[in-house]
């Protein structure tokens, strides 16, 4: 898959007939799915290339919808996680004002129309166009017909659409299971491993501490159940999440990681830590002893839920 950006001065980029799904697909959840399987079906079908048409920096922060960034999938993990769908190509439209205040039928000429877009695959509540007054169902008429639409009725999970919204409250809350199910995989947390205070080290139960992008969402502090993944293989360890209130506390929130039966040195790799199951929240310790007494109870947890979920 090609990664392309495109800006409001250079956006004819594609010359060959494509067939396209847009959004901004932060999370890349089951309903997203849908969109892009859709459109890489018809792609085949058609024998020509596939796209999906993303939006950097999120919509809601150019609108002042949001003070800050806070993504389920940051761009580089939406790229990695798409690469899998056979996609052609991954189009990241540079979003700004002047982009945003496009007319509707402005917006589809310039970067759909003019990149070759002849269908596309859009969720029913797609919206595009200044103050988004364009809608699904008028992308055949703006068009002149140069653009077939499909259009995903909602997909809903417990009665309520799947949504960034709602894998976001739940994250927000521990509930990475029910996360789980929205996003048809774990959700996790990449980044580097950065040398910590090395508490971890001095009780035997070492911990890889990760370098996290700062627009990762907001995710409920604690100890969690996790699978790691280094170098194409995964291990099962406990993490946490918070500010070391026991021993060596700081402000900013820390995720420490336990990879269990592992000993290598990973200092500066990239790792992939899933969130398989709250534990229990962050709480403080009055002595290493009950700390440490504390962690083998999380291990052994982990372990025996490795077992009953066959995580490895």
């Amino acid at each position: 898959m090609e990664l392309i950006r495109i800006n409001k001065t250079n956006h004819h980029i594609i010359h060959e007939e494509i067939v396209a799904t847009i959004g901004q697909f932060d999370g890349l959840h089951l309903a997203h799915n849908i969109l892009i399987e859709k459109t890489v079906k018809i792609a085949n079908e058609r024998k020509i290339k596939s796209a999906i048409f993303t939006f950097d920096p999120h919509p809601d922060l150019v609108l002042n919808k949001a003070s800050k960034a806070s993504y389920i999938t940051p761009l580089n993990e939406k790229k990695d996680l798409l690469e899998k769908w056979g996609l052609d190509y991954m189009i990241v439209i540079e979003f700004n004002l002047e982009i945003a205040n496009l007319e509707p039928q402005k917006f589809l000429e310039d970067y759909l129309v003019a990149n070759q877009v002849v269908e596309v695959v859009v969720g029913f509540d797609f919206t595009y166009g200044k103050a988004g007054a364009g809608k699904a169902q008028m992308i055949e008429s703006l068009t002149n017909g140069k653009i077939k639409v499909n259009i995903i009725d909602e997909i809903k999970y417990n009665d309520e659409k799947i949504g960034t919204t709602q894998i976001k409250s739940l994250l927000a809350k521990g509930k990475v299971m029910d996360v789980a199910n929205l996003l048809g995989r774990y959700y996790q947390v990449a980044g580097f491993v950065v040398s910590g205070n090395h508490i971890g080290s001095t009780i035997g139960i070492p911990t890889a501490n990760l370098k996290v992008n700062d627009d990762f969402v907001g995710i409920l502090p604690g100890v969690y159940v996790v699978r790691v993944k280094i170098d194409n293989h995964k291990y099962l360890g406990i993490a946490n999440l918070g500010n070391n209130p026991s021993f060596n506390h700081v402000d900013n929130m820390v995720f420490e990681t336990h990879i269990i039966d592992f000993n290598d040195n990973i200092y500066g790799k990239y790792i992939e830590v899933e969130l398989i199951f709250f534990i229990r929240s962050e709480k403080k310790f009055n002595s290493k002893m009950a700390f440490t007494e504390q962690i083998k109870k999380d291990i052994e947890f982990a372990k025996s839920l490795s077992l009953e979920l066959k995580l490895l």
